[in-house]
């Protein structure tokens, strides 16, 4: 059973965006977009190249719902954990291999609980393996024009090839809030229920700082 226990928050609609990032260490990025019109407010090193850790997440959402426009997949779609999606390293959903789940719960515990098992899991089912789907992550940067990402894998666990900027992340926020508001409820969620575990955000600004609703942390 799952279930998602989402924020009450006065605003419904973030209109800022603020990026943070460290590499290397004597480097920090920032970057401040107004998200209605997209003007930059405040910019520092904001082309710095950089480890996405798992902000990868966010270009494995969107092509999740991209697929599930186009009809490749459903959000009632069941989806199965592999062995290589278990495989991979915490944070995870703790569900055990062939597992299922449906699309609509997996992309809930991705992004709230920032699960890579599931990260991995959700490009399967998309794409059919690991690799295509990372070849068609990359293929959408390019068109979006994001020119200093690579991705590597779903979950961005660390590999040396996997970048992005933070100019690159800020412009990939402002595609999910133009394509796809139908799912920003899942990046400002808290709490959700796998069964009988409550897996809880890793976004502690959406506990603490109001008006936060989204859009996804990481960790190097």
């Amino acid at each position: 059973m799952f279930a998602h226990v989402p924020r009450s928050i006065a605003a419904v609609f973030i209109t800022m965006l603020a990026i943070f990032a460290t590499w290397p260490a004597s480097a920090n990025p920032r970057l401040l977009v107004d998200m209605d019109s997209g003007e930059v407010l405040y910019a520092d090193e904001a082309g710095q190249p950089w480890h996405p850790a798992s902000l990868t997440k966010m270009m494995t959402a969107y092509m999740a719902f991209a697929a599930i426009k186009a009809g490749r997949i459903s959000l009632d779609d069941t989806i199965k954990v592999s062995r290589n999606a278990w495989n991979q390293a915490p944070a995870k959903s703790g569900l055990a291999i062939g597992s299922s789940i449906t699309l609509r719960d997996a992309l809930y515990v991705m992004i709230v609980k920032s699960a890579n098992d599931i990260a991995v899991a959700v490009g399967e089912a998309v794409s059919g393996s690991e690799k295509a789907f990372v070849a068609e992550m990359n293929e959408m940067a390019r068109s979006m024009g994001l020119t200093a990402t690579n991705f590597v894998d779903p979950n961005g666990l660390h590999a040396g090839a996997q970048v992005t900027s933070a100019r690159d992340l800020a412009m990939l926020a402002l595609y999910i809030h133009r394509d796809y508001p139908q799912y920003l409820d899942m990046f400002s969620t808290e709490k959700v229920r796998l069964g009988k575990a409550s897996l809880e955000s890793n976004n502690g600004l959406l506990e603490h700082f109001a008006g936060t609703t989204g859009m996804k942390t990481g960790y190097i």
